[in-house]
C-alpha cells in the first residue's frame, strides 16, 4: 500500500474522527486498533474478490492528534509517520508497548516478518525504518537481504490487551438495524427469484430460513446495545 494512502487515512481521521468505513477500538491511551474498508461495497462486486477490511493501528500524540499508522498485512508490516512527527519516538513506543504485543496475542503468530527495501523507500526513509526495526528487536535475516524477523517471545508475558468499548448512539443503532433489514430484504428478493425460476423448493426454503435469521438480528442487535449500555 502506498504511503500516500496511509497519509490520506491519517489526514481523514484528523479532519473527522468518525467515518463509515473506519472502525476504531482504543487499545491504549495512544493507539487504536482499526478495521478499514478502502473500497465501497456495491451489488456489482466480484464474488471472488476478497474485498474485506484491512487491519490498521493508528497512533496519536498526547493531544489526540493522529501522527502515525501501522498496516498489519500479517506477513509484513507497513508503517508511516507524518513528517512533522518523525524522530519523536511515537512509532517505536507504540510498537513496543502496544502494537506488537497485540499483534502476537490476537492470532497467536510466533514471529513477525517485515521487509525494508532501500530501493522502494529511498535512502533516508530506509535508514529511519531500519533504525526503528532494529531498536524494537527485529533481526536481519541471512536468506533475504530486505527481510527482518522478530520473535514473539519478548512479548509473551505482556498483559492481555482487550481494548476499550466505545459507545454507539441510539441513532447509530437505528442506522445499523436498518442496514440489517435491507440485507434481509435483498436476500428475500434473491429467494423469490430462485424459487420462481428454478423450482428448487428445498433450496428456496433454505434461503427463506436464512432471510428470517438475518432479519432476527435487527432485534438481537438492539437487545445487545441495551444490555451493553446497562453494563456501562
Amino acid at each position: 500500500m502506498k504511503n500516500t494512502t496511509l497519509k490520506g487515512l491519517i489526514d481523514k481521521l484528523n479532519k473527522k474522527p468518525v467515518h463509515e468505513n473506519i472502525f476504531l477500538r482504543p487499545i491504549s491511551s495512544n493507539v487504536k486498533y482499526a478495521k478499514v474498508w478502502l473500497d465501497k461495497i456495491t451489488p456489482q462486486d466480484n464474488i471472488v474478490s476478497p474485498g474485506g477490511p484491512y487491519e490498521f493501528y493508528f497512533i496519536t500524540n498526547d493531544q489526540g492528534f493522529y501522527v502515525a499508522t501501522v498496516l498489519d498485512m500479517y506477513s509484513d508490516l507497513h508503517w508511516f509517520v507524518l513528517p512533522a512527527f518523525r524522530k519523536k519516538g511515537y512509532l517505536t513506543k507504540a510498537l513496543t508497548e502496544t502494537i506488537l504485543p497485540h499483534l502476537f496475542q490476537k492470532d497467536s503468530r510466533e514471529t513477525q516478518r517485515i521487509t525494508i527495501d532501500n530501493g522502494f523507500l529511498g535512502q533516508k526513509d530506509f535508514i529511519a525504518s531500519e533504525k526503528v526495526a532494529l531498536k524494537i528487536g527485529f533481526k536481519k535475516t541471512e536468506e533475504q537481504e530486505k527481510e527482518y524477523i522478530l520473535s514473539s517471545e519478548p512479548f509473551t508475558n505482556h498483559n492481555y490487551i482487550d481494548g476499550e468499548n466505545t459507545k454507539l448512539s441510539e441513532e447509530r443503532i437505528k442506522i445499523l438495524t436498518k442496514r440489517i433489514n435491507y440485507i434481509a430484504r435483498s436476500l428475500w428478493l434473491v429467494q423469490n427469484e430462485v424459487e420462481m425460476s428454478m423450482g428448487d423448493l428445498d433450496y428456496a426454503e433454505d434461503l427463506k430460513e436464512l432471510v428470517s435469521e438475518v432479519k432476527r438480528h435487527t432485534i438481537i442487535l438492539e437487545d445487545k446495545w441495551y444490555e451493553n449500555n446497562r453494563r456501562n
